[in-house]
């Protein structure tokens, strides 16, 4: 991959992002209510479900491996609080992937699988083919 980013990303119809950051012990990058009114890139919008998500930093260093395990080192390690976050919400870790060119490819070891399950965090992947620029004939 030539760019990755990686977000936990905690979801539910009546979430309270303050709750998910005392569970979590770590401020999110965004949060909102259901209901709260928020600028978007389409204009002024209204949150339609409660959201909590925590961004890891684009990086073309890593591997998306090393940006799973980098981001769940600032997370509980508490497998009880997993539980309880995700019997009562949606919690995925958003990874997009960004190719440069076409063919390309990605392994997770099971280890960093096992770190998803025993959490019960989905992994939701997106895969992006951004080509480079290239100048117009004339």
């Amino acid at each position: 991959m030539d760019e990755v980013t990686v977000s936990l990303r905690v979801s539910a119809a009546d979430l309270d992002p303050g709750t998910v950051t005392a569970e979590l012990g770590i401020r999110p990058t965004f949060s909102a209510r259901r209901g709260d009114r928020r600028a978007s890139k389409a204009g002024e919008i209204t949150q339609r479900t409660g959201v909590w998500i925590l961004e890891l930093a684009e990086s073309t260093e890593w591997q998306l491996a090393d940006g799973i395990t980098t981001l769940l080192t600032k997370l509980p390690k508490d497998l009880e609080v997993w539980r309880n976050l995700t019997s009562k919400a949606s919690v995925d870790l958003y990874c997009g992937l960004h190719l440069a060119d076409w063919n390309r490819g990605l392994e997770l070891a099971p280890g960093v699988l096992g770190l998803l399950a025993e959490r019960g965090i989905a992994l939701h992947l997106d895969i992006y083919y951004d080509p480079p620029d290239t100048e117009a004939d004339v």
